[in-house]
C-alpha cells in the first residue's frame, strides 16, 4: 500500500514537472536587431494583424484569440464578431489598458502599431508579424506562417497549406505568362488615386504572380520631392490612362476600407477607359488594405488578381 502511494506521488510530481516545463517552454525569434522569446504554446492571444489572425484561423487555433481590433474587422473574418473578444482599439491606436486587462500570454502586432511596441512588450511577449516586401516576398511570408504554425502546434498543417498556396501561385504565374494583359495598381484615398509601385501589393501581384507591368520601373515618370524630402505620389487620372493605357487597373480603395467615402464609379471618363482598353478591377478594399500576408487572405487575394485574366481567356 505504501509502495503504491509513493508511486502515485512520484508520478504526480513528474507530471507536474513536465507540465511546468511545457508551460515555461519558449521559442526564440529575431525581430529587427532584437531577439524575443515567445511562449511555445500560447493559449490567450491578442492579435492586431489580420493576416496573422486568418492564419491562426486556418490552422484551427482561432479559439485562442481573445483580443482583436473589432471595429476594423474585415468582412472575411466577420465570424469573429460573434465571439466575445476584447476590443484592442484602433489599429494605429491600440487600447493598451484593454489589452493589459485581457492578460494575453502572446501579442501579435503589425507595423501599424510600431509606435506602441514597447508598451505592448511590457504586457506580454510580442511578435511583430510585419513582412518584408523589398525582395523574396513569399519566402518572407512563409517564415511568418511557419512560425505561427509552430506556436499553434500545427507545423505540419502550416507546411501543407503553404505547399497548396505555392501550387496556386505557380498556376497564376502560368496564366500570367500566357496572357498579354498588362496592369497597374492604384490606391484611392480621399478622392485621389495614386500609383502603387512599392510595398506588398506590387510584391504579390508583379513579383510573385508575375502579372505583367504596364509600366516598368525604369519607365515611371520622374517623381518630385515634397517638403519632407520624400517623393510625391504619382496621381493616376484620365491623362495618365491616355498616355500609358494599361489593360488592367487594380484598385485598392483605402477610403472604403476605413469607412470613408469610397472612390466614385465615374472617377475615370468611360470614353477614356474605352479608348485605352483599360478595365478597372476593384479589389476587396478591407481584404487588401487591412489584411494580407496570411493563409486565408493570400488565397483570396490571388483569386481576385487572376479573375480578370481568366475572364479574358
Amino acid at each position: 500500500m505504501i509502495k503504491r502511494f509513493l508511486a502515485v506521488v512520484v508520478l504526480s510530481a513528474l507530471a507536474m514537472g513536465l507540465s511546468a516545463c511545457q508551460t515555461n517552454a519558449s521559442v526564440s525569434v529575431t525581430q529587427a536587431t532584437d531577439e524575443a522569446k515567445l511562449p511555445a504554446s500560447p493559449q490567450k492571444i491578442a492579435v492586431m494583424d489580420f493576416g496573422a489572425m486568418d492564419t491562426l484561423d486556418a490552422l484551427g487555433a482561432g479559439r485562442r484569440i481573445i483580443v482583436a481590433p473589432i471595429s476594423n474587422m474585415p468582412t472575411y473574418l466577420h465570424q469573429y464578431l460573434n465571439r466575445q473578444l476584447h476590443d484592442s482599439g484602433k489599429m494605429k491606436e491600440p487600447d493598451i489598458a484593454a489589452i493589459r486587462a485581457a492578460k494575453p500570454d502572446l501579442i501579435i502586432m503589425s507595423g501599424r502599431q510600431n509606435a506602441f511596441a514597447k508598451e505592448l512588450e511590457s504586457i506580454a511577449p510580442t511578435l511583430n508579424y510585419s513582412v518584408k516586401t523589398d525582395s523574396n516576398y513569399f519566402a518572407n511570408v512563409q517564415k511568418q506562417i511557419l512560425l505561427l504554425g509552430k506556436l499553434a502546434g500545427q507545423e505540419a498543417l502550416a507546411q501543407q497549406q503553404l505547399q497548396a498556396l505555392a501550387l496556386k501561385i505557380n498556376a497564376a504565374r502560368e496564366l500570367a505568362e500566357h496572357s498579354t494583359q498588362k496592369a497597374i495598381i492604384v490606391l484611392h484615398n480621399d478622392g485621389k488615386v495614386m500609383l502603387m509601385n512599392q510595398g506588398s501589393y506590387p510584391a504579390l501581384i508583379f513579383d510573385e504572380l508575375k502579372i505583367k507591368r504596364a509600366l516598368e520601373v525604369d519607365e515611371l515618370p520622374v517623381q518630385q520631392s515634397s517638403k519632407d524630402g520624400k517623393p510625391t505620389r504619382l496621381i493616376v487620372d484620365n491623362s495618365f490612362i491616355t498616355q500609358y493605357h494599361p489593360d488592367i487597373m487594380y484598385v485598392v480603395d483605402r477610403s472604403k476600407a476605413i469607412g470613408n467615402t469610397p472612390m466614385r464609379n465615374d472617377y475615370f471618363d468611360s470614353s477614356v477607359l474605352q479608348r485605352a482598353g483599360t478595365r478597372v478591377v476593384y479589389l476587396s478594399a478591407d481584404l487588401w488594405y487591412l489584411s494580407g500576408n496570411g493563409l486565408e487572405s493570400l488565397n483570396q487575394q490571388i483569386d481576385e488578381v487572376v479573375k480578370p485574366l481568366n475572364d479574358i481567356n
